[in-house]
């Protein structure tokens, strides 16, 4: 089941890549800024320009990371393994949600925005 969950994750994050023109196998840098807002519950912590690395391609423990964002207060961290991803083709947006966090107590949810929207 674990193994089904993550092909599915890294299918949704590849669909969001290639809409921005991002090759899934060199995603990783610092030169990916996405609009992204932060939830946790039903309340927004922030919304912000912010600096995203994924890495789905390799072996590695976190596949999406956020550069410039609190570690202390907000996950920052993400793994294919743990959390939820969902692409939404007509919002041109990444949905990562989670249940499990030592930063919240309760679940929380990150919406990334396509770099380029389709007015």
């Amino acid at each position: 089941m674990e193994v089904v969950r993550e092909e599915k994750n890294r299918d949704e994050i590849t669909l969001f890549l290639n809409n921005n023109g991002i090759n899934p196998e060199h995603a990783m840098g610092f030169e990916n800024k996405f609009a992204t807002s932060y939830y946790v519950g039903e309340s927004r912590k922030f919304a912000e320009e912010t600096t995203i690395g994924f890495n789905i391609a390799g072996e590695s423990d976190v596949n999406v990371t956020f550069f410039d964002i609190n570690s202390i207060e907000f996950e920052t961290e993400f793994k294919m393994s743990e959390q939820l991803f969902s692409y939404d083709e007509s919002n041109e947006t990444l949905t990562i949600t989670g249940t499990v966090s030592q930063k919240h107590n309760q679940e929380y949810k990150i919406v990334i925005n396509s770099i380029f929207l389709d007015l």
